[in-house]
């Protein structure tokens, strides 16, 4: 079956298209996922890359994604950008909803800082500190020091600028200083 075929088909929601649809390209799906995941350098499991390929899948059929295609040559390419794109929102989703956003102090380069987060009072004050972050500068934050990502590392998995991402980092690291001194001062 040649692809305007299988693609008009598809987007009639034919079952045995999809079918051949999922044969002809679950490979090339898989590895754009794979591909993505590795270059965010992102810590996962075997059943990220299935939930993330069952979510491309989902988009193409339910979300007639397909529609979009705008030039049957370029399908191989388009579905690896898709690929792609749902890997990020999946890991963006999954960095998102984490309830372990805390802080690995020993990033923190001040040593008088990271000296005083040691006991235990401080390290509840950080916490709630860090619970009044706004989600971006949990996730960022989480992933710069918890994860040990580089700035470079993310921006790609925000799509912010690596700018933003370095503004956005130390302007929390002070303002976690700040509020913790702030916090012991009453």
């Amino acid at each position: 079956m040649d692809e305007t075929k299988l693609i008009r088909l598809c987007l009639e929601k034919n079952k045995k298209a999809w079918k051949i649809f999922l044969n002809r390209y679950g490979k090339l799906i898989y590895w754009a996922i794979h591909q993505r995941i590795e270059k965010i350098n992102s810590q996962y499991q075997q059943n990220d890359i299935e939930d993330i390929f069952q979510e491309v899948f989902l988009t193409l059929f339910e979300k007639n994604k397909l529609n979009q295609l705008k030039n049957i040559k370029f399908l191989p390419g388009w579905l690896a950008m898709v690929s792609s794109n749902k890997t990020i929102d999946y890991m963006r989703k999954k960095y998102n909803n984490r309830e372990d956003l805390t802080i690995d102090f020993a990033a923190f380069k001040d040593n008088n800082f990271k000296e005083s987060l040691l006991n235990r009072e401080d390290f509840i004050l950080v916490n709630t500190i860090i619970g009044n972050l706004s989600n971006k500068e949990k996730i960022i934050i989480s992933l710069n020091i918890l994860e040990e990502k580089t700035h470079q590392e993310i921006a790609d998995i925000t799509r912010l600028s690596i700018n933003t991402i370095s503004t956005i980092i130390a302007r929390t690291k002070e303002k976690i200083k700040n509020n913790l001194e702030e916090m012991k001062e009453k």
